[in-house]
């Protein structure tokens, strides 16, 4: 009986199967299906990938004399051979043509040139996985996270690609001096996302620390010279004279405004304005600036060309002028610690000439500014009252989560932290680095997050005493940016917002670069470095 039931009911299934695939055949679709399959295997692509004798092509060699005579015109090195990685990349770009095609048709304008401006970037890092890394340091202060995302996993795409077709020849991997300790604080994040009191928003939290390392992994394995980490750079100051220029320009033509939580209007009452410009609030791009500005000065040192001396000079005093626009008193105690650690690596005279500097710069500064320093200490003052109020919340919610932490993220951090806070004080974080890392990761996060920067310090001093000026003053700003990072995390959090966290693994991916072209280079070839 049951054999006869299976039997039966196999003959009804071909049965139906055999009807529906003759009446697919028949339709319009599946004529369109055999057209576009067909197609498929007889192209150019299609034959390359199959390893089958091809003809030439006309569009593959138009497009092979425009990129030969770029490469000439730039003086950029050979692209990579190879038949799969030419096929797969030849489909590739057909696909990004289409696709801008339609999109200019078929939506708007603005749709549209936004639509084209991925398929160039797309194109770009097709054609050299190093411009994904340059691209995303010009866009990051201005698009959303997800386009930053995309970004990063279609970039670690096209290297895997390079590495499984061989056209990326003599590829090691390297990430030897920090691979034990980021591996395991990413352990550590990873449980923190999965046990997380509110798991959907900290496993979207946790894309941001994802696309922090593959960024890192991308650049410190691909960029083995000088050349590349300069072009990075450059990119980087560029994206923020762009961004600090914006931001000047919006406060003296008055745009920026101030919102009441931003500043005590009593304590404070000649400040009407503070520069912002595309980051969500002043503290934000003062850390931002923060970051860049011995980044800046770091180059400047570091190159012999006059004109980029200028450009980087210039780009430093910009972002010291866009500093103290934002009115950021944790900002400008963090460019005091940045500019004397950078001064303490680069040279004894340096620093010796900052106090005389800064004394300068304090008569300088309009009364606003004055006004705003004298309020730094002072309890009466809202913004500080608010952050004790919020340390003293996050220590009780501590006492309760110090060992496993509650979760990653903000959501995660103010579900738990609402029963604990004092004064209706409602915050979506600590203001504080250490305590947050605590309440979210547990003791065993702030211990792995030590360890990391331990060792990332530890190659800075070792890079000190490198035989390159180049990579000693480049080294001086990276360390310059990671001690302001660290003393304006003493009165707030930066971590959650996605501008500032892509840069910071990004700093540390320089950092990498330079103790990686540092063992790369003996003590008699490392004066190479400092031409040009």
């Amino acid at each position: 009986m049951d054999s006869f039931i299976i039997r039966h009911g196999k003959n009804v299934l071909d049965r139906l199967t055999g009807s529906w695939s003759q009446g697919f055949a028949r339709s319009l679709t599946g004529k369109f299906t055999r057209i576009l399959a067909r197609s498929c295997r007889e192209s150019f692509t299609g034959q390359l990938l199959r390893r089958e004798p091809v003809r030439r092509s006309r569009t593959y060699t138009l497009l092979q004399s425009l990129a030969s005579g770029l490469e000439k015109h730039f003086r950029l090195p050979p692209r990579p051979a190879g038949r799969l990685y030419r096929g797969a990349v030849y489909g590739t770009w057909s696909a990004l043509a289409l696709l801008a095609f339609t999109a200019l048709v078929w939506l708007p304008w603005p749709q549209a040139l936004g639509a084209l401006g991925a398929v160039l970037a797309a194109g770009a890092v097709l054609y050299r996985v190093e411009a994904g890394l340059y691209l995303a340091v010009l866009i990051l202060p201005f698009v959303p996270f997800k386009v930053v995302f995309l970004l990063s996993l279609w970039t670690l795409g096209v290297l895997g690609l390079e590495i499984l077709t061989g056209t990326r020849r003599h590829f090691r991997f390297y990430l030897t001096p920090v691979l034990v300790p980021l591996l395991l604080l990413f352990l550590v994040m990873f449980y923190a996302t999965v046990t997380s009191v509110s798991f959907a928003t900290s496993a979207s939290e946790f894309l941001i620390p994802v696309t922090g390392l593959i960024y890192l992994l991308v650049m410190v394995n691909i960029f083995d010279r000088r050349e590349q980490l300069d072009r990075f750079i450059l990119c980087l100051v560029t994206a923020g004279m762009l961004t600090a220029g914006y931001a000047a320009y919006e406060f003296f033509a008055g745009v920026a405004g101030v919102q009441k939580e931003w500043v005590d209007v009593a304590e404070n009452p000649e400040l009407r304005n503070r520069a912002y410009a595309v980051f969500e609030n002043p503290n934000l791009l003062a850390q931002y600036l923060v970051l860049l500005t011995p980044l800046a000065l770091g180059g400047m040192f570091g190159t012999a060309n006059r004109r980029r001396q200028v450009f980087y000079l210039l780009a430093a005093a910009l972002f010291s002028l866009c500093l103290v626009l934002t009115y950021s008193r944790g900002g400008w105690l963090a460019f005091a610690a940045a500019l004397a650690v950078f001064a303490l690596f680069k040279s004894k005279w340096l620093l010796q000439a900052l106090p005389v500097a800064g004394v300068c710069g304090y008569f300088l500064m309009p009364d606003s500014v004055l006004q705003r320093l004298a309020t730094i200490t002072s309890l009466k003052d809202s913004s500080i009252a608010y952050r004790l109020d919020t340390w003293l919340s996050t220590l009780a919610l501590l006492k309760e989560h110090w060992f496993t932490g509650v979760g990653l993220g903000r959501n995660a951090f103010a579900r738990v932290y609402y029963p604990h806070m004092i004064n209706n004080n409602a915050v979506p974080h600590a203001h504080n680095l250490y305590l947050q890392v605590i309440s979210e990761f547990g003791i065993i996060g702030l211990a792995a997050g030590a360890w990391l920067f331990l060792v990332l310090l530890r190659l800075g001093i070792k890079l000190r005493a490198a035989g390159s000026t180049y990579i000693r003053n480049l080294n001086a700003g990276i360390m310059g940016a990671g001690a302001g990072f660290l003393v304006h995390s003493l009165v707030d959090y930066f971590l959650w917002y996605y501008k500032l966290a892509v840069l910071i693994w990004l700093l540390a991916a320089v950092l990498l670069v330079l103790h990686k072209l540092y063992q790369s280079s003996p003590d008699h070839e490392r004066n190479e470095f400092d031409a040009g």
